[in-house]
């Protein structure tokens, strides 16, 4: 170590909440790094972004306004751009990122091509995208998205991202 080189004080925290993406995401065991006075994760965050990604593609709900303004932000698509791709309106796109946190009321096949699109964008294996296409049942989703709009309340899916290191952190998106 130099001589003007500070030592970065460090710690692991057993849950943080971020919202950095938009959407609150629950950490669990992440090892924090003190910059400029202010803790946060240390972690890759390009890879825990796309870590995000196949986790909201394999999820058993459905999706959320301010989780499909990520996806298409995180792909640097205009509204207009993000509908093209799905042979919809940018009004569509609009007003399924006005719902926020609410489910964005997605036709279920349109919601599949969304998580096909991510995991396609994603270059993923092959086996992964057969089995999340296989494990994706269309019929789960519209009940879901019915029922959850009867009750106004969204759901929660508990995903695995692994950092740097051996430390497994849990992320609930």
């Amino acid at each position: 170590m130099s001589k003007g080189e500070k030592v970065k004080e460090r710690k692991r925290v057993a849950v943080f909440v971020y919202e950095g993406l938009g959407f609150p995401i629950s950490l669990h065991n992440v090892p924090m790094v003190k910059v400029r006075g202010i803790w946060t994760p240390d972690i890759d965050y390009n890879q825990f972004q796309k870590q995000v990604l196949i986790a909201l593609a394999h999820r058993p709900f459905p999706l959320t306004g301010d989780e499909l303004q990520f996806i298409r932000n995180y792909f640097g698509l205009t509204l207009q751009a993000f509908a093209l791709q799905f042979g919809i309106s940018h009004v569509a796109v609009m007003k399924w990122e006005r719902r926020k946190e609410k489910i964005a009321k997605i036709q279920p096949s349109t919601e599949m091509c969304v998580r096909l699109f991510i995991l396609e964008k994603l270059n993923v294996s092959n086996d992964l995208f057969r089995s999340i296409f296989r494990s994706f049942d269309l019929s789960k989703i519209a009940l879901i998205q019915k029922r959850k709009e009867r009750e106004g309340r969204s759901d929660q899916l508990q995903g695995v991202f692994s950092p740097r290191g051996p430390s497994r952190v849990r992320i609930a998106v």
